[in-house]
């Protein structure tokens, strides 16, 4: 039988398995691979985690025969799915070229009519019904982005600069200056001339801390992220039954707290998604056999990862 490779890559971490059907031969992770945001590193990211899962399996990439790479960014505009394309195109030509959350909903719901929202360091959904797919979300950091990580991350230091102003009580100042290492204004100085979402994303971790220590200006940015995945998940339920998330923003306790009973899965199981639309006709306990071969075979410091 003919061996595959599965990519999913976002903004944080890449994720790629070698598999010959339901076995997965070989896994590799490494950083960021979202080409909008780290330009020309993407290919050497996803040549990592891509080589890695390769050494794993004992393999070249000359014996893979079909290949399916879900990024963010793709779908994202014309132009960066053209740079998303191309830039696959450079490693494995005839690809399956995918947007991140089509990896999602395929991982939750296979080919079954369902929808996922993922809130990684960036957000995107998709609703899949009927044999069609549905993009919702996914409109960048600057403008959209809400419920993410990146979004909580750089609403976590808006509400610091409220402190500062005297409009609210809040740690978030002083957590500003010891996350970054830095003065605010100098902090702030800095990503305004060089912003780097995945950094400021990683600043979500404290935030939603000081929201469950009953911070007043990390509550309003948790609250914010809360109500925001919770209209998404309300739209998907207009078309579809069954919904699910993915990405650490749902690792929060307050956002758990907020939807007790929602599928959740970790970002990197996504890669079983990609998995899914070579393999085709995958049912649901087959599934759950590939993310228990995953677990086995993830380091436990997971390669390249900056989560």
């Amino acid at each position: 039988m003919w061996k595959g490779l599965a990519v999913e890559g976002g903004g944080t971490k890449t994720t790629a398995v070698v598999f010959q059907g339901l076995e997965i031969l070989g896994l590799g992770i490494s950083g960021s691979s979202n080409f909008v945001e780290v330009g020309k590193r993407a290919e050497h990211t996803l040549r990592k985690a891509i080589q890695r899962a390769l050494d794993m399996a004992n393999l070249s990439l000359a014996e893979v025969e079909r290949a399916s790479f879900a990024l963010a960014g793709i779908g994202d505009s014309p132009n960066f799915t053209r740079i998303g394309e191309n830039l696959v195109k450079s490693i494995f030509p005839n690809s399956l070229v995918v947007n991140d959350g089509v990896a999602a909903v395929k991982l939750a719901h296979l080919n079954m009519d369902g929808g996922a929202l993922v809130a990684g360091t960036g957000n995107v959904g998709y609703i899949q019904k009927a044999g069609e797919l549905k993009k919702l979300a996914g409109w960048g950091w600057f403008f959209g982005d809400e419920g993410s990580a990146s979004y909580i991350g750089k609403r976590g230091i808006a509400m610091a600069t409220r402190a500062l102003d005297g409009l609210i009580e809040s740690r978030l100042p002083e957590e500003v200056e010891r996350f970054f290492g830095a003065p605010i204004r100098v902090v702030i100085e800095r990503l305004t001339k060089r912003p780097n979402k995945r950094i400021i994303a990683s600043f979500a971790k404290v935030v939603d801390k000081l929201a469950e220590e009953g911070d007043p200006g990390a509550r309003i940015v948790m609250d914010e992220a809360i109500a925001y995945i919770d209209s998404m998940l309300t739209r998907m339920r207009k078309e579809v039954e069954r919904v699910a998330g993915t990405g650490g923003v749902f690792r929060s306790m307050m956002v758990r707290q907020a939807f007790p009973t929602l599928k959740v899965y970790e970002g990197y199981q996504t890669v079983i998604g990609s998995m899914v639309m070579l393999l085709g006709d995958v049912k649901e306990e087959d599934r759950d056999e590939l993310l228990k071969q995953l677990e086995r075979l993830k380091p436990r410091r997971r390669q390249g990862s900056h989560s």
